[in-house]
């Protein structure tokens, strides 16, 4: 299950992505922290909808229009065919992935360490705050007491309005719980490491954040402008230095620093609070989702498809057997030739549910066993428009030489 889990994220997630966009363009650009918001539950969303789509039982009604429900199910069986093919080696090659990924974060967390330990006081800007001779930018690190580290550089040739800001925007991130949603963000991305949406998601995570600590830079220093220009020549001064995966980035990409200058210029900086309403639209729209995902009618149909890997994928069928019982012919009746028809009602979830004789042998004890022969079979449910349906089944016996 944890294979199929793996692959149909990859296409769900594209789901859950585009959920959060549509949510995102709808709150106005400056309003970072509820965009983050919103972009965290996609995060979220993108572990817990293919989880608990592949392991939670089903949802009784259908949600999803016809048309969605047909490219839904074909895509659900090209990933459980895929699983089930090569199951044991996408896991051993994601095991491998994730092994790789959390070592990168190890060896992250092993240079924040030693950052924060050879860092010194700075106890005339603040008890949070630290200098370091070995760091080209600012940074927030440690998860139980986090502090602000800046780079001795900056301390000693910023003017006081700029070392402000730019102490206030890492403060942010503390005060925000930045380190843990970024540590969060980068477990993720670890165990992700395969699927494109999770690094999406996390561009827009990292462009937010940062957009958001910015505006509490500029509230407490009133100084849109001057923080733009520190930004740009931070990135000059700057360039090429990567900061720890554990840490939240101050500069980012070129693209993402060009973005944060042209927002600050525009002077619309001051929205500091996160709207929720938002984050709990893209929740419920995200539940809603997952109901659709777990319908019976997808269900249904992904398990006859997937158990019948030689037939094409399509959404009309009539109720097929999977596996017949044998009838149970009593001795005095076996050397009679005989032939017997039921007709079998089968339900939605492919459970036979009646069978009545419709074409008599002749032998009582004949067409007894193969109502009970009817019954015990396993079926396939009629499909239409890639919905299960109840239909019937002409089920036949013959017996004799």
């Amino acid at each position: 299950m944890i294979d199929t889990a793996l692959l149909n994220s990859l296409w769900q997630g594209g789901l859950v992505t585009a959920i959060a966009a549509i949510t995102a363009a709808l709150l106005p650009k400056h309003h970072a922290a509820s965009r983050y918001a919103v972009w965290l539950t996609a995060l979220a969303g993108l572990v817990a909808v293919p989880l608990i789509t592949a392991f939670h039982p089903q949802y009784a009604a259908p949600l999803l229009p016809a048309v969605v429900t047909q490219t839904t199910v074909a895509t659900s069986v090209v990933t459980q065919r895929a699983a089930d093919t090569g199951g044991p080696w996408l896991i051993a090659l994601w095991a491998l992935g994730v092994l790789f990924c959390s070592g990168r974060l190890l060896l992250s967390y092993t240079r924040i360490a030693a950052i924060v330990r050879d860092s010194r006081p700075a106890l005339d800007l603040g008890q949070d705050v630290r200098v370091s001779d070995s760091l080209a930018v600012p940074i927030a690190a440690g998860f139980i007491n986090p502090v602000v580290i800046l780079p001795a550089a900056a301390v000693r040739d910023l003017p006081a309005a700029d070392l402000l800001a730019v102490m206030e925007h890492e403060r942010a991130h503390i005060r925000r719980g930045d380190l843990v949603t970024n540590l969060v963000q980068r477990l993720v991305e670890a165990v992700l490491f395969f699927n494109p949406w999770t690094f999406v998601i996390g561009r827009q995570l990292v462009k937010e954040r940062e957009a958001a600590c910015d505006d509490w830079a500029v509230v407490a220093t009133g100084a849109a402008d001057r923080y733009a220009t520190y930004l740009a020549e931070l990135a000059l001064a700057a360039q090429g230095t990567r900061t720890p995966l554990l840490t939240p980035s101050a500069l980012g990409s070129k693209r993402l620093l060009l973005g944060r200058i042209a927002r600050l210029l525009t002077g619309k900086v001051i929205v500091v609070k996160a709207n929720y309403v938002a984050a709990a639209v893209s929740v419920a729209a995200l539940a809603i989702l997952t109901l659709a995902l777990q319908s019976k009618g997808i269900a249904s149909a992904q398990t006859m498809l997937a158990a019948q890997p030689n037939l094409p994928v399509k959404c009309y069928h009539d109720v097929t057997v999977i596996d017949p019982a044998m009838p149970a012919i009593p001795n005095s009746a076996s050397g009679i030739k005989a032939s017997a028809n039921a007709l079998v009602t089968v339900g939605t979830d492919g459970r036979p549910v009646s069978a009545k004789i419709v074409l008599s042998s002749g032998s009582k004890a004949i067409d007894n066993a193969t109502v009970v022969a009817a019954m015990k079979s396993t079926y396939s449910p009629e499909m239409s428009n890639c919905k299960p349906k109840t239909g019937t089944y002409l089920f036949r016996v013959e017996t004799g030489p």
